[in-house]
């Protein structure tokens, strides 16, 4: 987003250059409220229209600008009207602009602006967490980070409002592994902390895998407590050669064809066609996830993405496209049988599709 009026006559070309950049704090915390960083705030100014506002140095060069426009942030309002915002990431690997911060940013009720930064030892760079109230703490459990900083427990950490200093706290108990983008809410009694969803790391398949159990986090303890244990059948289906699919593209040419001239994508269609080889099964997509078994196709869910269910014999059965992985996941109880034709079926038709072998492998059950 742009400014939406030029900067502040006392934020020079200068002064931007001296903050430009993002960085981390060194201690617990550190204060780096700066002019340049509020006006950002103040304005939800991204790295880019800020460096080029000032015609900075390229980032490919200079490294990444700081951002207030990110992904995975928390925003926690205190009962007084203060409102902590926390963490979150701007972009991603491949923009020069890439980075996963690790401050605070501390909002009054006259709008005054507060930053606080800290070491990665103290605050890890955080996103995609999440961020309650308890008292006069915020507990902030979960992050997605980068893979350099992640461990086999999920990331429990303890904020002061008073203070805005971090603690780390070593959870025990049968707690989730590494987990990022989940829900979290209070318990009733105030005492716990109910985790739901999200994403949690597989070290045997190196892949990021849906959380499909429910946990009990107590403040008292900070011992963990797994509510759920569902023992759900599970499929990844990945191309044998480890290289992305092409679903979603040969979808998106689908659809443009279909609402525009066809010869503007011929170029596109040519070079989908050469990647995939001769004779791939594009007939198929529209029933990639419409088993030969007989079901009902469910409505999709309003803000998800290229999720797909059905429904066998009361079971819901949902498929989940990504990019390098396809999902399959069973719900419930279906017949060993059944399971089994739902995996071939899928693996039929992704083979025909990409024309190639793809791999399923079948995680491994609690």
């Amino acid at each position: 987003m742009s400014p939406r009026q030029p900067p502040p006559a006392h934020i020079s070309a200068d002064l931007f250059r001296q903050f430009r950049s993002s960085r981390r704090g060194s201690e617990n915390p550190e204060v780096m409220t700066n002019p340049v960083w509020v006006w950002m705030i103040e304005e939800s100014l991204s790295a880019y229209h800020a460096n080029k506002t000032f015609d900075g140095p390229p980032s490919k060069e200079a490294g990444p600008c700081w951002s207030w426009q990110r992904y995975g942030r928390t925003e926690t309002t205190l009962p007084d009207g203060r409102l902590i915002r926390i963490g979150g990431e701007h972009e991603d690997y491949y923009d020069p602009d890439f980075y996963i911060y690790n401050d605070v940013v501390v909002s009054d009720r006259t709008g005054r602006i507060e930053i606080f930064g800290y070491s990665e030892e103290v605050f890890p760079p955080t996103d995609f967490h999440t961020a309650n109230l308890a008292g006069d703490r915020i507990i902030v459990i979960g992050n997605l980070s980068y893979p350099r900083l992640r461990k086999d427990r999920a990331q429990v950490l303890v904020l002061d409002t008073n203070r805005y200093a971090f603690d780390h706290i070593a959870t025990t108990g049968d707690g989730p592994s590494w987990l990022h983008s989940h829900s979290a809410e209070l318990a009733e009694d105030g005492e716990a902390i109910i985790v739901r969803g999200g994403v949690t790391e597989d070290p045997n398949l190196r892949l990021l895998v849906e959380n499909i159990d429910d946990w009990r986090l107590d403040l008292g303890s900070w011992g963990w407590v797994r509510l759920t244990h569902r023992v759900w059948p599970r499929f990844a289906f990945i191309r044998e050669d480890g290289a992305s699919n092409h679903l979603y593209w040969l979808r998106d040419l689908v659809y443009r064809q279909g609402v525009s001239r066809p010869d503007l994508f011929a170029p596109r269609r040519a070079k989908l066609l050469r990647d995939l080889g001769p004779a791939p099964r594009l007939d198929l997509l529209g029933a990639l996830y419409a088993p030969d078994i007989p079901h009902s196709k469910l409505p999709e869910i309003e803000d998800e993405f290229r999720v797909h269910r059905v429904k066998i014999d009361g079971v819901t059965v949902r498929y989940v496209e990504e990019d390098r992985v396809v999902w399959l996941t069973v719900e419930g109880d279906l017949p060993r049988e059944t399971v089994e034709q739902l995996r071939t079926d899928l693996l039929t038709k992704l083979e025909a599709i990409e024309n190639t072998r793809v791999d399923c492998t079948v995680l491994a059950l609690d």
